[in-house]
């Protein structure tokens, strides 16, 4: 389960709802999320646009709806994931991992993965464990200003 205080409006996390009843046939699909509630999200599925009248002033919108947190899980970040959102494979010191895009480096640490933000002047790291992909797109954002542009709209969990 995600706790509300984890998402940003514009992550991307599974819903799951055999997470609520074992017999739901349902497959788990990946969402984006809208809209941030104490009790559950609003979401979307991503590049999906629903118009009410194909030509009302030529704008999109899009069809809400709303998730219980229980139903809700993250995505495990993977080193296909990271590849897939731009990220390079470096090698380090003594044989160690870590992935880069732009000034943000990820230290591959067992199964998880340790955020270094690299400058021109210093190098910062936080031992925070990045397991989830909603938490590296927070972490990009809060770090670059910029949401990731991510490649993973659309694709089935």
């Amino acid at each position: 389960m995600i706790e509300a205080k984890d998402l940003r409006i514009g992550n991307l996390i599974t819903w799951n709802p055999q997470l609520l009843n074992p017999n739901v046939t349902l497959p788990p699909l990946q969402i984006e999320v809208f809209a941030i509630l104490p009790r559950g999200v609003g979401y979307v599925f991503p590049n999906i646009e629903n118009r009410v009248e194909p030509f009302e002033d030529d704008i999109a919108q899009i069809g809400e709806r709303f998730k219980r947190l229980e139903e809700l899980e993250p995505i495990a970040l993977s080193i296909e994931i990271l590849e897939n959102e731009g990220f390079t494979q470096k090698g380090g010191l003594l044989g160690s991992k870590y992935f880069e895009k732009g000034d943000l480096q990820l230290k591959q640490t067992g199964n998880y993965f340790t955020s270094v933000s690299v400058t021109a002047l210093h190098t910062h790291e936080f031992t925070l464990p990045i397991r989830h992909f909603h938490q590296l797109q927070n972490l990009y954002f809060a770090l670059t200003g910029e949401e990731l542009e991510t490649k993973l709209h659309g694709q089935q969990s």
